[in-house]
């Protein structure tokens, strides 16, 4: 970790411009990135202010959580398609023109949720990341309990029920600059990090549990999709920090909240380097920069590492692995390592590149299947893994 550390010092000196809002500095304590969002008082925002703060007002512990999750709920309806104007770019300070309508200023505030989302929503959606990450860290996969009373069983159906909801709301969090500051702010990138890791953590013990002749059982196949799955939001949301494009040229499979299945959305080029080539203004090209910076330091691209291991073990022994979750996992490297020397070096001395080169050799079996199938499908997913491999290998 010192050496991901001292990697990610070299590269945060050599950025010139380099403006960051963690709170690790001091003078950067006493408050999250300004200006200040509030929910407006009319039409959508201004249910979901009322129900905020019902939360906040609320004292019982079970009456808060259920309250929380009644306002997450109408979050999600409201803000589902929502696109930041101009990527969330604001001004330091709430003195510049704001959009005619319901979006207006007061004081240092600003009204409507064009470009953002009110600071203490994002803190709690943060915080609430923790809670995720325990109850990963939790599941007994041997014997099919925990570690508490509750069983397996019982947290996965937690966890789906009530974290995939949060990861859900930070993915769509993820797309405005102003929020991935404010989730900066309160490390939410290191948060991320750690859920990735004990998720990937899981997921290698349970593909470490039997040999390469030896069958899973139900309870295993369930719990690796199950992770999967969860995998596919964090990695997401990783992949939106670093490059706030990734919402526009990919869609990845995603949890229905509403209707409690899955949507694949429209999908068009994946070849993630295209974004980084267009031009970017001087505020976005910063964040991206803090952004690879904060993965670095957190240990992102030694758990995307592992976490495609991992993946390659699953192949081997022929279960099926999620193709979201690799093309993700592709991308947010192909994004973290472009036009990044150091990460690059960094990337090769942890192994990556034998990793990219022993995923060419074995392609997932999933993949081999859906080639071989008449659903046109099949060929699309194959065509679109190849393209991410070679993003990433002709940095080399």
């Amino acid at each position: 970790m010192n050496i991901v550390k001292g990697v990610a010092d070299l590269i945060r000196r050599s950025s010139s411009g380099h403006t960051g809002e963690s709170p690790g500095s001091p003078g950067e304590m006493l408050s999250p990135p300004t200006p200040r969002i509030r929910f407006s008082e009319v039409d959508d925002e201004a249910v979901l202010s009322s129900l905020w703060e019902r939360y906040e007002n609320t004292a019982d512990k079970e009456e808060k959580k259920r309250m929380f999750h009644v306002f997450l709920k109408q979050f999600l309806i409201v803000f589902k398609n929502w696109e930041p104007v101009k990527y969330g770019q604001l001004p330091e300070a709430a003195s510049t023109a704001i959009q005619p309508g319901e979006n207006s200023t007061s004081g240092n505030d600003i009204v409507g949720c064009f470009a953002g989302h009110p600071s203490e929503i994002i803190l709690t959606l943060t915080e609430e990341i923790m809670q995720i990450t325990t109850l990963v860290s939790e599941i007994n996969t041997s014997a099919g309990r925990t570690t508490t009373d509750l069983p397996a069983a019982t947290i996965s159906f937690i966890i789906t029920s009530e974290g995939l909801p949060v990861l859900y709301a930070l993915k769509i969090i993820a797309r405005s600059l102003h929020n991935c500051r404010v989730f900066s702010y309160y490390d939410g990138i290191q948060k991320l990090t750690a859920l990735m890791k004990g998720a990937v953590i899981q997921l290698k013990t349970m593909t470490g549990s039997l040999s390469v002749d030896e069958n899973f059982s139900n309870f295993l196949t369930e719990k690796i999709g199950f992770l999967q799955r969860l995998l596919v939001y964090v990695v997401s949301i990783m992949c939106s920090l670093i490059d706030l494009d990734s919402n526009i040229y990919e869609k990845a499979q995603m949890y229905n909240i509403t209707e409690g299945s899955y949507e694949i959305g429209a999908s068009s080029s994946i070849d993630s380097s295209n974004s980084l080539k267009g031009s970017l203004s001087e505020t976005r090209l910063h964040w991206h920069q803090k952004a690879i910076v904060s993965v670095m330091e957190a240990g992102g691209l030694n758990w995307l590492v592992e976490l495609m291991r991992v993946m390659r073990r699953l192949s081997m022994k022929e279960q099926w692995t999620d193709m979201p979750l690799q093309c993700l996992t592709l991308r947010t490297l192909c994004v973290a390592l472009s036009n990044n020397s150091r990460g690059q070096n960094h990337f090769k001395s942890i192994g990556g590149l034998e990793v990219l080169l022993d995923g060419l050799a074995l392609p997932p079996i999933n993949m081999l299947l859906l080639k071989s199938d008449s659903n046109a499908d099949g060929p699309r997913y194959f065509v679109k893994l190849f393209r991410v491999f070679t993003c990433v290998l002709i940095f080399y």
